[in-house]
């Protein structure tokens, strides 16, 4: 399971773990080196930093952090960081849909971002590097972003970013 989790954090560094809202498939982690998952709350709010830096690149204005977003963002990082999978749809089938539904947030857009990375600098160039991803941060409908970052091991770490609108 060593050697598992050995490749997967190769594939990150040079084809970082990144999957759109439509994908389905839910990858098993095992971290090398595992601790209690630990919220990195300044990490999080670099991750709306650079969001914002990029939307501004394109002239589309800023996302405002929206804490229901946020609160939602690090429910599902601390899920995958606490059960030890990546993807948007959890290991019992629970899809991004199905977990923006019951969480009661209503959006005329939802959508969602996420890696798992070693640090949010990397997290960020993940994001930008793959089409899905870039296409939900300069998409213009957002006006609302929410983020969470969770250490579970060092260097092992899951970034999300949700988007609404």
């Amino acid at each position: 399971m060593h050697r598992v989790a050995a490749l997967l954090a190769a594939l990150v560094a040079v084809l970082p773990l990144a999957a759109t809202a439509s994908e389905s498939d839910t990858i098993d982690l095992a971290f090398l080196r595992p601790h209690r998952p630990v919220i990195q709350q300044s990490e999080a709010h670099r991750l709306i930093a650079d969001v914002n830096v990029v939307r501004e690149e394109h002239g589309l204005p800023a996302l405002r952090e929206d804490p229901r977003l946020s609160r939602f963002a690090l429910q599902v990082a601390e899920e995958m960081a606490s059960r030890h999978y990546f993807g948007h749809t959890d290991p019992d089938g629970v899809t991004f849909d199905d977990r923006i539904r019951a969480s009661g947030i209503r959006f005329r857009f939802a959508a969602e971002n996420m890696a798992f990375d070693q640090d949010e600098a990397h997290a960020n160039q993940a994001f930008l590097s793959s089409p899905g991803h870039y296409a939900n941060i300069v998409d213009p409908h957002p006006r609302y972003v929410g983020t969470a970052v969770v250490a579970a091991g060092d260097g092992e770490v899951f970034f999300v970013e949700e988007f609404g609108s």
